[in-house]
């Protein structure tokens, strides 16, 4: 009765682990899924029970995406949630039969990329969801391969083979016959590495082949033996006991060649004058490590015709000697491309130059024809130009009459003199242009401002306000509040405009700008920007410069 009850407890352990590795291996594959594709993350938790697990993924949406994720264009057409406001029997089944087109194609996808796969049964309800997160965690770990570069051949669960060799290697030029050596050198040594690594590749897939032989075996020899058992479930239960049961015999398989290892090392310790102690055992073992290890590299340089360098001695002398010369011709490698890097610098120095001198030379070019066409476009308006501006009405002066009868589009303007009669009483003038009582200070200026700016180019331009006392030639050339750039006159929209163009032109042009604001009151010239009033009188020698 103990043993019975110790061995149920011990089959119960076990179910417990196995379950619990279970939910470990599940959880992750669900965080992975969540991390690559939006959808799982809302209809898939975190740790998903078995059933929960399944149901996610019965669509085979989440499935077909994250594999699209991982290998673009695996799964060509990935049917997606139908939207539909009333669900009926035809419905579902529609739903069901556009689900099971993405199950099949993500499986047919997986088996042509000969990764894990899964029945479409297995994640039915009442199905085990093992394969399922099988094939998943297979799926991430080709994705984190592909992520690493996707060297070699890649096995799930295996040892990545590099599969590159010299004969795939391209062969560069060089200037010396030294050079030549050198890269024929490094051609078999890379040569040698892959050698080694498909020694070490073909050692681990023969342990792999011998295990899976052996485990096959034990539960062939299990089936043999229970061959007249006809109704015996085989679940995972039953497959665990038998793997369980390999685990055993490989175990007593390791005994055996512990036997022989022991041996082993008796014999030693015999050619060792009988050391039991622990460091001198230990100095023993890291020996016969070592010359094991010396005998399987001997193994592996044989080929490629170094028998006599290492049977002599001169082995390592001979790799130091190469190495040496491997560094020589680096540092050379490095000075050669440091230098072609700093004469490719130069050159292009010498190229950003010559096409800033270009560049700038041909702006130049271009302004001067500018300015050119610009000056005679002025020119043919007239080099002497008058312009009328009609002063308005005061807000206290709204009932008064105005004098001007007419304003013409050409510059005309007619003026009414009531007191006279006939054609005396009408009188027409002309002008370039007339500003009407309505126009602002800033359409005043746009009609000046060409001229103005001639002065950037060197030619002299005087404007001046004539008028009876009150008519406005303050307002239009200063203007009534200088602290409001909306009423500013032409004086000071011109200074504006011409100090912005200076500039603008600051990298090419350098301007030295003299102001003069005078005015002439009962015949003598007046200074403006003086302030001592005395010395206002022309003439006047301050000059402002700026």
């Amino acid at each position: 009765m103990a043993a019975a009850a110790e061995g149920g407890r011990h089959d119960q352990g076990m179910a417990l682990r196995k379950a619990e590795e279970s939910a470990a291996r599940r959880c992750e594959a669900a965080r992975w899924l969540r991390q690559m594709e939006a959808a799982a993350a809302e209809s898939l938790p975190e740790r998903p029970s078995e059933e929960e697990f399944c149901v996610a993924l019965r669509n085979g949406l989440v499935l077909c995406n994250v594999l699209n994720h991982v290998n673009p264009g695996a799964v060509p057409k990935v049917v997606e949630n139908p939207i539909v406001a009333v669900q009926s029997s035809d419905v579902a089944a529609q739903s069901a039969i556009q689900y099971f087109e993405n199950m099949r194609n993500f499986l047919v996808a997986v088996s042509e990329m000969n990764l894990l796969t899964f029945e479409a049964s297995d994640i039915e309800k009442g199905g085990s969801s093992m394969k399922v997160v099988d094939c998943i965690l297979c799926l991430k770990a080709y994705h984190e391969w592909k992520l690493s570069g996707g060297i070699g051949i890649w096995r799930y669960g295996g040892i990545v083979k590099i599969a590159s060799s010299s004969k795939r290697l391209p062969s560069y030029s060089s200037r010396g016959g030294g050079s030549a050596d050198l890269n024929q050198q490094m051609l078999e040594f890379v040569h040698l590495l892959s050698e080694v690594s498909l020694e070490e590749s073909r050692v681990g897939e023969s342990q792999h082949s011998l295990f899976q032989q052996f485990v096959l075996r034990v539960v062939r020899a299990f089936l043999q033996e229970w061959g007249e058992a006809e109704g015996l479930p085989l679940d995972d239960m039953v497959l665990e006991t038998i793997l369980e049961q390999a685990c055993k015999e490989f175990t007593i398989l390791l005994a055996s060649h512990r036997n022989q290892v022991r041996s082993l090392l008796r014999k030693m310790m015999k050619d060792e004058n009988g050391a039991h102690s622990k460091q001198e055992l230990i100095e023993v073992i890291s020996k016969s490590m070592k010359e094991t290890s010396e005998c399987f590299l001997t193994s592996l340089r044989l080929p490629c015709g170094r028998r006599k360098q290492l049977d002599d001695g001169g082995g390592l002398e001979h790799q130091q000697e190469e190495l040496e010369k491997l560094k020589v011709s680096f540092n050379e490698m490095k000075l050669q491309v440091e230098s072609t890097r700093s004469q490719w610098e130069e050159d292009l120095r010498r190229l950003e130059s010559y096409f800033e001198a270009h560049n700038h030379n041909a702006y130049h070019k271009l302004l001067e024809e500018n300015r050119k066409l610009y000056n005679q476009v002025q020119d043919l308006k007239g080099s002497i130009r008058v312009y009328c501006r009609v002063k308005p009405f005061l807000k206290m002066q709204t009932d008064q009459r105005s004098t001007v009868d007419h304003i013409g589009e050409n510059g005309e303007i007619m003026i009414v003199n009531p007191q006279k009669q006939g054609k005396e009483g009408r009188k027409m003038f002309s002008f370039n242009k007339i500003f009407g009582p309505n126009a602002s200070q800033s359409e005043v200026f746009a009609d000046t401002q060409p001229l103005i700016r001639s002065v950037m180019d060197g030619y002299n331009v005087c404007i001046f306000a004539y008028g009876q006392t009150g008519s406005g030639k303050t307002y239009t050339m200063s203007g009534p509040d200088i602290t409001t750039e909306e009423t500013w006159g032409v004086n000071y929209r011109s200074l504006n405009d011409l100090f912005a163009i200076s500039q603008n032109r600051a990298d090419t042009t350098t301007y030295d700008v003299k102001v003069q604001m005078i005015e002439i009151y009962n015949e003598q010239v007046r200074d403006l920007l003086m302030v001592d009033g005395a010395n206002k009188r022309y003439p006047f020698g301050c000059k402002i410069l700026m």
